[in-house]
C-alpha cells in the first residue's frame, strides 16, 4: 500500500491544528455567553443558551451564531476525523511479529 502523500499530510496538519485552535475557541465562547444553542432552546420569542442545565437568556442573533458555530464544529470534526481515517487506513504496516 502507498503511503500518504506529502501534500495530503500538510492538509490533515493544518486541519488538525485550526480543530484544535477552533475547539478551544468554542469552548471560551460558550463559557462567555452561558452555554450553547444546541443544548439550549427558543420559546415563546425568547432565546436560551444551555450548559449544565444553567440557562442563560440571549438575543435572537446571539443564539442564532451559537448554533451555526456548533454545526461548524461538529463538520470540521467529521472532516479531521475522515482524513485521521483515510490517512491511517493509508499508512503501511509491518507484519506482527
Amino acid at each position: 500500500m502507498m503511503g500518504v502523500p506529502p501534500p495530503m499530510r500538510r492538509l490533515a496538519a493544518v486541519l488538525s491544528v485550526l480543530w484544535i485552535v477552533n475547539f478551544v475557541t468554542y469552548g471560551v465562547t460558550a463559557i462567555l455567553l452561558g452555554g450553547d444553542a444546541v443544548n439550549g432552546h427558543a420559546e415563546a420569542g425568547r432565546y436560551y443558551l444551555a450548559m449544565h442545565g444553567r440557562l442563560t437568556e440571549v438575543s435572537r442573533p446571539v443564539f442564532e451564531f451559537s448554533r451555526w458555530y456548533t454545526y461548524v464544529l461538529f463538520a470540521h470534526s467529521a472532516v479531521v476525523l475522515a482524513i485521521s481515517v483515510w490517512s491511517w487506513l493509508q499508512s503501511p504496516r509491518t507484519p506482527a511479529a
